[in-house]
């Protein structure tokens, strides 16, 4: 018995560790499906709950932008706060929360960004009272296909704090 268990050990360690599984794209406009009238989340979003997904779009220019976090839309969106809170932004846009800058505001670029974490589902409401019902949770950057720089170069493309790899 204390050999196959000694084996079992051995094998343990000799093993690779598992590789993380590449995250799944998700399109900003694959967030909700409209049918008869009502708009929900789209069964591929509920799939991906808790997953790690790769999203690309455009940082939304905020007025008063969320401390930590940053909105992405599908398209350059400039977001006042006359009175609307974030009712200017698109509803297929994502909540995008970078938990190294909690508590300071990410710094906005006008470039096309794209991010890669974990899919969050469910009613959320941040401490300015701005509710979101879809995040990401925002993991290391991603250098972009292609890219031959060195890891210190690639890393300093991305402005700091925003984790988010610039396309080129």
């Amino acid at each position: 018995m204390l050999h196959a268990s000694c084996l079992l050990a051995a094998l343990a360690l000799s093993s690779p560790a598992p590789q993380p599984r590449a995250p799944e794209r998700l399109a900003l406009r694959e967030l909700f499906v409209t049918a008869h009238g009502r708009t929900r989340l789209s069964p591929r979003v509920e799939g991906l709950t808790g997953q790690r997904v790769r999203v690309t779009g455009y940082m939304v220019q905020m007025e008063d932008p969320p401390e930590g976090a940053f909105y992405l839309a599908g398209h350059p969106v400039f977001q006042d706060e006359s009175g609307g809170g974030t009712g200017d932004i698109p509803p297929e846009s994502l909540r995008v929360r970078v938990r190294e800058v909690e508590g300071a505001q990410v710094p906005f670029t006008p470039k096309l960004v794209e991010v890669v974490g974990t899919l969050e589902v469910g009613r959320e409401e941040d401490a300015e009272g701005r509710v979101s019902l879809v995040r990401l949770v925002l993991e290391e950057p991603i250098p972009p296909a292609g890219n031959q720089r060195a890891p210190a170069e690639a890393a300093s493309a991305t402005p700091p704090g925003t984790q988010a790899q610039h396309r080129r």
